[in-house]
C-alpha cells in the first residue's frame, strides 16, 4: 500500500469519526454550564405517529432546555418556560417504551398553559420529582396565564 493510499484512509476515518467527537464535544461543553440529566421526549411524526427522541434537560434560570442528544446544535430543541408549564401527572413506563428508554424511566406529561400542548417527557425518578418540585415552587402569582389551562395545576 502506496503512502497516498494510507492517508486518504486516515482521511476518510477521521471523517466518520468527526460528527462523534463534535457530539461528545457538545455535551462535554454543556456539562460544564450547568448539570444535565437524561430525558426523552416524544415527537410527532407527520403522519400522527408518535416515537421517541433521546435527549437531555438543564435547568437555565426559569426554564427547562431539551436538548436532543444526536445533534450538533448548542441550542436547545425545546424550551418550557416554567411560568407556562403545568404538571400532569407521571407513570411507570410501558414494556415497549422501556425498551428503547433509559433505564428506569418515568413518563411525565406536561402542558403548555398558554398553547394547550402537551408533552411526555421521560426521566428517572429523582429528575421527575425534581421538575414537580421546579413547576410547584414557581413565586407566587407567576403561573397564571390569561386564558391558560390553570385547572390543570
Amino acid at each position: 500500500m502506496g503512502l497516498m493510499t494510507v492517508f486518504w484512509i486516515v482521511v476518510v476515518i477521521a471523517l466518520c469519526l468527526l460528527p462523534f467527537i463534535l457530539m461528545y464535544g457538545r455535551r462535554r461543553w454543556l456539562s460544564g454550564q450547568g448539570g444535565l440529566f437524561d430525558c426523552a421526549h416524544r415527537m410527532k411524526a407527520v403522519e400522527g405517529a408518535a416515537g421517541w427522541a433521546l435527549g437531555f434537560g438543564r435547568y437555565r434560570g426559569d426554564r427547562l432546555d431539551w436538548y436532543r442528544a444526536f445533534s450538533l446544535s448548542m441550542r436547545p430543541t425545546r424550551s418550557f418556560p416554567r411560568r407556562s408549564t403545568a404538571w400532569l401527572d407521571r407513570r411507570p413506563a410501558t414494556a415497549l417504551e422501556a425498551m428503547v428508554l433509559f433505564d428506569g424511566s418515568w413518563i411525565v406529561r406536561v402542558r403548555d398553559r398558554a398553547t394547550s400542548h402537551e408533552h411526555h417527557l421521560a426521566m428517572d425518578t429523582e429528575n421527575a420529582l425534581a421538575l414537580m418540585t421546579w413547576l410547584e415552587s414557581a413565586p407566587p402569582g407567576t403561573h397564571f396565564v390569561h386564558g391558560g389551562a390553570d385547572s390543570l395545576s
